[in-house]
């Protein structure tokens, strides 16, 4: 399982190679959607009145992933505002039945986009293995990954730029 939502979250403020300005996510609902839709977390109905509690779901979701990642005990201040922000959300379970097939499906009822976004990093959290929860080992860079290389060797976010600017600089300095 690639935790897709924790780490967007995780990294929503943090500063990318190719920002020129600091990232300000959530100066309107439309540049908070496009921020999260760079990692792949699609949010279409996020309003301007999500936004406060958007921006406190990104630091708590931030900050419990930083002391994840680091292997340093989370704050508990951050695993409550994560929990109450997902505390409205519901599940309906239902029968399904398809063909001969009997089978139950958990449908989510959230009472806005962030309480969802809170329901799914929770369950991520349950969901992953905990020590594949990386910081990118280039000093210039703070984002965090989820290694999901077979062998655990992933040191970088990205190859590029981070891992292709890691190697350059070694050589250079050899």
């Amino acid at each position: 399982m690639n935790p897709l939502v924790l780490v967007a979250l995780a990294n929503l403020q943090r500063r990318r190679r190719w920002d020129t300005a600091p990232r300000a996510p959530f100066a309107d609902a439309g540049q908070a959607r496009r921020a999260l839709a760079e990692d792949g977390v699609a949010i279409a109905d996020l309003t301007q009145g999500d936004l406060p509690s958007l921006a406190r779901l990104a630091d708590a979701t931030s900050e419990l992933a930083d002391c994840l990642a680091l292997r340093q005990p989370p704050a508990s201040r951050a695993v409550e505002v994560v929990n109450e922000l997902a505390a409205g959300c519901a599940g309906t379970v239902r029968l399904v039945i398809g063909g001969s097939a009997v089978q139950s499906a958990l449908g989510w009822h959230d009472p806005d986009p962030v309480a969802g976004l809170a329901r799914r990093v929770i369950s991520e959290f349950d969901g992953i293995d905990l020590s594949r929860l990386r910081q990118c080992q280039r000093k210039e860079c703070d984002l965090l990954f989820f290694d999901t290389t077979r062998s655990r060797s992933q040191r970088w976010h990205a190859e590029s730029p981070c891992g292709w600017l890691e190697r350059q600089h070694r050589r250079r300095a050899t």
